[in-house]
């Protein structure tokens, strides 16, 4: 069976328009890596040239005491920055490979939530400090919630899925503002009538517009006022977040009352022990 000429002409125009879109959507993917990249870079160095700085100041003798021990402070904020950033790079990849297999690498634990939150909060007290800031935990409403029980997790995801919530709302909170972390329980009707429990960190600071808010846990996107605030930024935050949540069966939940953002790690009753 003969193949007519403009069959052919058609197939081969078909060909181009499909190697040029593949072409144009290669070129798309090397911008946003390159760039991507770049902002990796600067997150690392940022703090490496900060504690480089510091114990610079530090080796001088004309630096009184009381600079000396700011510098300090600043050494171990900018040190927690590095750890976390680390932390989430090496978390991405392994996450990964976790949710292809639909199981964790390493075996869940009783966690005690409150020793956990007031363990994260002091990590990132230095760096609230910082901007006039502070965290608090309110312990009673963690004894309400909670009161003897404990999380059934793999601790070192929730640790980081929380600190992602805390570094987000040091950073983008106004200055002189309190962070509140709090443990909650709530029913989600469009999730049936299973009460979900975990914890809360909220604070005062960037107008997150709705049609951005729905895009937030997208590996990589950054709202437009987060991005003028602070340019650079991985972006990968809350996606981690969302995806430590998947693996535990709880979800990530989030609410914005103008300049007040509520996020929220909540967990099924399974997860309670």
């Amino acid at each position: 069976m003969s193949t007519r000429p403009e069959s052919v002409i058609d197939e081969v125009a078909e060909l181009r328009a499909q190697v040029k879109s593949l072409r144009a959507q290669l070129e798309e993917s090397t911008k946003t890596t390159t760039q991507y990249l770049q902002n990796v870079a600067h997150q690392l160095t940022a703090p490496l040239n900060a504690i480089k700085w510091s114990i610079e100041s530090l080796k001088d003798p004309k630096v009184r005491f009381e600079r000396k021990m700011k510098l300090l402070s600043s050494i171990y904020s900018q040190g927690t920055i590095l750890v976390h950033l680390i932390k989430n790079f090496s978390l991405m990849s392994n996450l990964e490979a976790d949710h292809e297999l639909g199981q964790f690498r390493d075996k869940p634990e009783r966690v005690d939530p409150l020793r956990l939150a007031i363990n994260l909060a002091n990590d990132f007290q230095p760096q609230a400090a910082e901007g006039g800031k502070k965290i608090i935990v309110d312990e009673i409403t963690f004894d309400e919630v909670f009161g003897e029980q404990h999380l059934l997790v793999v601790k070192n995801l929730i640790a980081q899925a929380l600190s992602n919530l805390l570094e987000n709302a040091v950073k983008y909170s106004n200055l002189g503002t309190t962070i509140a972390v709090e443990a909650v329980q709530m029913r989600i009707p469009k999730l049936g009538d299973e009460s979900w429990t975990g914890f809360s960190v909220q604070s005062i600071g960037l107008q997150i517009r709705p049609e951005e808010f729905q895009k937030l846990t997208e590996r990589g996107y950054r709202g437009s006022d987060a991005k003028q605030r602070i340019p650079a930024g991985t972006g990968i935050g809350l996606y981690l977040a969302e995806r430590v949540m998947s693996l535990h069966e709880g979800i990530l939940n989030g609410r914005v009352n103008g300049g007040t953002a509520t996020f929220m790690l909540l967990f099924p009753k399974s997860r309670i022990r």
